[in-house]
């Protein structure tokens, strides 16, 4: 991780921007776990409730709380992972 000191120029304090990416991998995580997530809640809802269920509003929600569950999971990955 590294660190751009900067000087604030109203009271002189030290000022430091960590320039790590840490938080666009967080991001990204995210993104990709939302849609594996969806992509898994879609499979799960066919495989546990057979292949009439895709539309209903009930099978939406599931796949949106996958994808939640996912995209938690992924975020907190992508911020754990050190490249």
């Amino acid at each position: 991780m590294t660190n751009d000191t900067k000087t604030c120029p109203t009271c002189g304090q030290p000022i430091r921007r960590f320039t790590d990416n840490i938080f666009k991998k967080a991001v990204v995580g995210g993104i990709a776990g939302i849609v594996f997530g969806i992509l898994f809640g879609i499979w799960f809802s066919n495989w546990w409730f057979g292949p009439g269920m895709h539309s209903t509003p009930m099978a939406i929600i599931h796949y949106f709380a996958w994808g939640a569950l996912f995209g938690f999971v992924g975020a907190v990955i992508g911020l754990v992972i050190r490249k």
